[in-house]
């Protein structure tokens, strides 16, 4: 089933410190792809080591913006994540924003829960519900989640550290802080270790608008690097006698704000395809 609702995902650290005059262009974005000054946004903080911290913080980025409406969900456990008030917000809400942080907190409190089951309701059947995360709340957004570990330790031993997550978007896997941290080696060998799935690194202040999970669109002021390992003609993974990594024919793609990229044609362009 194609969702009718929208995924942004967002590398992290995208302004939202109200004193340096930025243009809050990403959550500016997330805004407009909701109801604009209307939206009725719920925040959750649930991968955060200072969730009350990371609240005001957007709290006050969001009102300098203009928005009337930010509630603010400091999810622990499965127990809140399917208390009835929680249900009820998510049920009206126009969308929801998940914090950076850990994003295994993520699928401990979400996955098997009444909210996650709402929230992939509305994103499967409403046109006009938006589901935005930043950092580990981007991450998580996949069905095939990474969860931590450095790049030189993924490609020296061949293998990613993954674990489910929400599964938003099935065909992708979702690396944050991408271009700022170096992540290139792990985002490459978990598309090597699941070739069918197209590996989207963002960098920070920037995000992707994935509709129909499918049609990208890139926004914000950094670069989103697009892995497609699906025309790989030799991958050691495959070996198991073969101890080292060896990848043949991997593609690469560079975008920044203003493109497309198509995850079924696999193809980029300057307007989005149909």
């Amino acid at each position: 089933m194609i969702p009718k609702g929208t995924l942004i995902a967002v590398g992290g650290s995208e302004e939202r410190n109200i004193e340096s005059q930025g243009k809050f262009d990403v959550l500016k974005r997330i805004i407009q792809e909701m109801k604009g000054l209307e939206t009725r946004l719920e925040l959750v903080t649930t991968a955060s080591g200072i969730p009350r911290q990371i609240a005001k913080e957007y709290k006050a980025a969001f009102e300098h913006i203009g928005i009337k409406s930010l509630g603010i969900m400091h999810l622990k456990t499965k127990n809140d994540a399917n208390k009835k008030d929680i249900i009820n917000r998510l049920k009206k809400c126009d969308g929801v924003m998940f914090s950076g942080g850990n994003q295994e907190k993520l699928s401990e409190v979400f996955l098997e829960t009444q909210a996650l089951e709402i929230l992939q309701q509305r994103y499967q059947n409403e046109s006009d519900f938006v589901i935005a995360g930043t950092s580990a709340g981007a991450m998580a957004q996949s069905g095939k989640m990474i969860n931590g570990g450095t790049p030189a330790e993924a490609v020296k031993r061949g293998k990613a550290i993954m674990m489910s997550g929400l599964g938003f978007i099935n065909n992708a896997i979702i690396d944050s802080h991408f271009v700022n941290r170096g992540r290139f080696g792990r985002l490459m060998v978990a598309v090597a270790e699941h070739p069918k799935l197209t590996g989207i690194g963002i960098s920070e202040d920037t995000g992707i608008i994935i509709k129909a999970e499918q049609h990208l669109e890139i926004i914000g002021s950094g670069e989103v690097v697009i892995i497609d390992g699906q025309e790989l003609r030799y991958n050691s993974l495959d070996n198991k006698e073969y101890s080292g990594l060896n990848i043949e024919h991997m593609i690469f793609h560079l975008l920044s704000a203003g493109m497309h990229y198509d995850l079924k044609s696999r193809k980029m362009s300057l307007q989005e395809q149909h």
